[in-house]
């Protein structure tokens, strides 16, 4: 009898004993996959009990790291995703180990660089110098980076050495940032300055020898003296026409002009300024007519810049019309804009130059062009003043059968 006791005692102390351990083996099995266990409970068993709220702490302390973990992961790549600038992390080895979307719309990567080499991802020896540069030298590196691509793309990069624990270099964090607009600010401000120095030379240096001229020469001919007065007359009106263009240009480029917004009537407004220039068509023969409902409604513009706007275009547009052309003012409301065309039957413009005729001192034809006495700023001021308005411009041409200037601004402000 006793042995049977003892027997069924040991059997009920091996079957809880297993249990035991089974459901500690399901509580760690848990853990380690990362699941939450059922119950860290155990009955009869204080040892197992204090062990299981042992790993209940453990796992509370994991969960919790894992929480910050997450939680830096997610600002980390929510910084990243949000920088203008790309990002690069490279390895000693030169292996690209991570970057964001940035980089990869700055280096138009259609697919995602990690694991690739600098070189073998990026084809840009530059870059791969820089990355070598900062892994030997241990500092940081800043260098400018420029790809020969069209359009032309330039970089500022800087290169920033990473370190282990013990203080050995392990990788290089690059941070590029696209100056490409900077660089062409830069180009333009050059052309700039150059296009008005040679604009301004030529008429100083023509008032220059004329000077002399009259100086070497005070018993010259009346008549010659008229004819080189009058020369000199044509190209100080050309001189003072660049300037007031360059003023305007100054203040519209400011941003600190005010407009003076009124409501406007564009066919009334059309035909007044049609009848200004009149006399100067009927003199080349030109023809000129308003396409535009009575209906059309009115739209709240200044009208001293839309006058500016009208009269460029008008002016041009008599400029490069021959004798017997016609000259066509249109207006229509498209989209809730008023769309205003100005064409016409003139030589047009060639289409490789459409682009850029809203620049400023281009010209299509440049020895025409100033035969005909234009500053070359007279659509850039367009183009300005439109812009200001919230509105867009844009130039269509057939070569050879005229242009059309097209304008589109919003009806109210």
């Amino acid at each position: 009898m006793i042995l049977v006791v003892v027997f069924l005692a040991a059997g009920l102390l091996y079957w809880r004993f297993t249990r035991h351990w089974y459901h500690l083996d399901q509580i760690i099995s848990d853990l380690a996959q990362g699941r939450q266990p059922g119950s860290y409970l155990f009955q009869h068993s204080s040892r197992f009990g204090r062990l299981a709220r042992r790993l209940e702490l453990m796992a509370e302390e994991q969960r919790q790291f894992r929480k910050r973990i997450e939680e830096e992961k997610f600002n980390f790549e929510a910084i990243l995703a949000g920088m203008v600038e790309g990002v690069m992390v490279v390895g000693d080895d030169h292996v690209i180990r991570m970057v964001n979307s940035s980089f990869l719309n700055l280096f138009a990567l259609k697919t995602n660089p990690e694991g690739q080499t600098v070189l073998g991802a990026l084809r840009e020896a530059a870059i791969e110098e820089l990355v070598k540069e900062t892994l030997s030298t241990g500092k940081p590196t800043a260098r400018e980076v420029s790809r020969p691509l069209q359009p032309q793309t330039h970089f500022a990069v800087n290169a920033v050495p990473l370190r282990d624990e013990q203080g050995k270099i392990n990788g290089v964090v690059g941070v590029f940032h696209d100056i490409s607009r900077l660089r062409q600010l830069e180009e333009m401000r050059r052309e700039f300055v150059a296009n008005v120095s040679h604009e301004l030379r030529t008429p100083l240096s023509i008032f220059h020898g004329y000077l002399e001229n009259l100086l070497d020469c005070p018993d010259m001919p009346l008549d010659e003296r008229g004819a080189i007065l009058s020369i000199m007359r044509k190209h100080s009106l050309r001189l003072n026409a660049l300037l007031e263009d360059l003023l305007t240009i100054a203040r519209l480029e400011s941003r600190r002009e005010k407009l003076e917004f009124s409501e406007i009537h564009i066919r009334s407004f059309v035909g007044e300024l049609l009848n200004e220039w009149s006399l100067k068509m009927k003199s080349r023969n030109i023809t000129a007519k308003v396409e535009a409902e009575d209906s059309l409604p009115a739209i709240s513009a200044d009208q001293f810049r839309l006058e500016q706007v009208l009269n460029n275009l008008l002016e041009n547009a008599i400029k490069f019309t021959p004798p017997g052309g016609n000259i066509t003012v249109s207006a229509s409301v498209e989209g809730g804009l008023m769309v205003i065309r100005v064409a016409d039957t003139g030589m047009g413009i060639p289409h490789t130059d459409l682009p850029h005729v809203f620049e400023q001192f281009y010209r299509v034809e440049k020895a025409r062009s100033r035969e005909a006495g234009g500053t070359g700023l007279g659509l850039s001021i367009v183009k300005h003043i439109v812009t200001l308005h919230g509105g867009s411009v844009k130039a269509e041409s057939t070569l050879g059968k005229g242009a059309v200037i097209i304008l589109s601004l919003p009806l109210r402000r």
